[in-house]
């Protein structure tokens, strides 16, 4: 328990992400309070009494849901005593992607609200056994540090930094903060993070409040280093020491086997023959993902309990993760992968929730909610996925954007990112860009997909193709750029 005036509140988010915060947050200012689910430091759901920020209102605003509709989801809530999500899934007739943007619009406004509180209560409520849950695409340290920078003058950041204010900082070596390239000044910053410059000089220069404000969050993460002296230009990363082991043989003693390459190439025959029998295993896990029921795909008998399904699930997510695979050498089957590992993930939610159980066993899952976890992952891979690409990092955006296309391959917004990613790395996979362009234009069209698909096709000799695709583009929108 404790108060905004003490602790403000995004001093209080990004400290729960930072820990991995799983629970309940609980805002309360006056009569109001707002109750918001996180798992694993990120928030994932809001119980608000306010009209504005409810899912069925959202929704109609959009259009995505008649007043009628509205009306029914009210009624369901009221005599069931369900949540508002459940109540949608069994009026039906919302598009998966659709409903997931409007969860991400709904935390958006209701934290968004919040963040303008400076009088107030929270209060946490710890979950020691969070279950899993997909993460809406919605950057909660974007909005965070949107309004520290609305609301928070230079003086008010460099008092928070405290003693920081007067160090030299840097980045933490492999930190990603995908949030700081989704603007122009914010990447600013980033770019000057060199150990060269004080904080409190750095943030006069670039003058800035937005980059002030992602200081501070950055900071507020622990994931900047703070030195008390400036750093060289040619040791902002100093090179790890060379070390050479050198053992002598006490006088008299026996000369040491020879004996290491049999053995290294043991173990490099054993490692081979693991690996393809991971492969195999995925393969065929793959092919009959249409098949297997959930128990199947984890491997766990009907009756097993919550504690065995998570143990089942922990032991497929060392051997099967994606991000493993390409480790072990097995990229080429990452796509097959990124499905299976998506069905997993899927039968451990389900499993390990009570009552989604239940309803899987009759039958009677709502297929909404199933296909809401998966689109959502798929829209947070292909946000984190487009803001490596307009980076211009492009092989770190084929990672995430193929596994949006794995997830969701029915939208055509993932299949074009994908198909540019592919030709922009290097070196490029123009053939494979092609097709996806080619999947992404029977989904849908849009003049910057049919630009960039002319491109590809003009780089794999098909002239007349792309004269045609360009000129549809052209017809679309005539000041049209890739």
């Amino acid at each position: 328990m404790g108060t905004l005036r003490e602790t403000p509140l995004p001093a209080l988010l990004v400290g729960l992400q930072r820990d991995a915060f799983s629970g309940v947050l609980v805002l309360a200012r006056g009569p109001l309070e707002k109750r918001f689910a996180w798992r694993r430091g990120a928030p994932v759901g809001v119980a608000s009494r306010l009209p504005a920020e409810r899912l069925s209102e959202i929704l109609a605003a959009e259009g995505a849901l008649a007043p009628e509709a509205v009306a029914r989801v009210a009624q369901a809530v009221a005599a069931r005593g369900c949540t508002e999500l459940q109540a949608l899934a069994s009026v039906g007739g919302v598009a998966p992607r659709v409903l997931v943007l409007a969860l991400a619009e709904q935390l958006r406004r209701s934290l968004g609200d919040c963040l303008g509180w400076r009088e107030g209560e929270f209060r946490l409520e710890p979950d020691a056994t969070p279950r899993a849950a997909a993460a809406l695409p919605f950057d909660l340290l974007a909005l965070v540090a949107d309004e520290v920078a609305r609301s928070w003058p230079l003086h008010e950041i460099l008092v928070a930094l405290g003693p920081h204010a007067l160090s030299f900082p840097t980045l933490v070596p492999g930190s990603a903060a995908p949030w700081l390239a989704d603007n122009e000044a914010r990447a600013r910053l980033l770019a000057r993070l060199d150990g060269r410059t004080a904080t409190f000089a750095l943030l006069h220069e670039l003058a800035d409040p937005r980059c002030a404000a992602a200081f501070w969050v950055l900071d507020t993460l622990g994931v900047l280093v703070h030195r008390s002296e400036a750093s060289a230009a040619a040791a902002a990363t100093p090179a790890a020491p060379e070390i050479e082991v050198v053992v002598r043989e006490p006088p008299g003693a026996a000369p040491a086997p020879a004996a290491r390459a049999p053995v290294q190439g043991a173990a490099s025959v054993a490692a081979d023959a693991a690996s393809d029998a991971l492969r195999r295993e995925i393969r065929e896990l793959h092919a009959r993902l249409g098949s297997l029921d959930l128990w199947a795909v984890l491997g766990v008998a009907r009756d097993a309990e919550a504690r065995e399904v998570r143990r089942a699930y922990l032991r497929a997510a060392k051997r099967l993760h994606p991000d493993r695979l390409v480790q072990l050498g097995l990229a080429d089957l990452k796509a097959e992968a990124n499905e299976v590992f998506a069905e997993i993930a899927r039968a451990h939610e389900v499993l390990s929730d009570p009552e989604r159980r239940r309803l899987y066993e009759e039958g009677e899952e709502p297929a909404t909610l199933a296909e809401a976890d998966r689109i959502a992952e798929a829209e947070a891979a292909f946000r984190r996925g487009d803001v490596l690409l307009r980076a211009g990092n492009f092989r770190g955006a084929v990672d995430l954007l193929e596994r949006a296309v794995a997830l969701w391959p029915e939208e055509a917004e993932y299949q074009a990112a994908l198909a540019w990613a592919l030709h922009r790395k290097a070196p490029p996979e123009s053939t494979r860009a092609w097709q996806h362009f080619e999947r992404a234009l029977a989904l849908g069209e849009r003049a910057v997909w049919l630009l960039r698909a002319s491109l590809v096709a003009r780089e794999l000799g098909h002239e007349a193709r792309a004269a045609e695709l360009a000129a549809r583009a052209r017809a679309l929108d005539p000041h049209v750029r890739a």
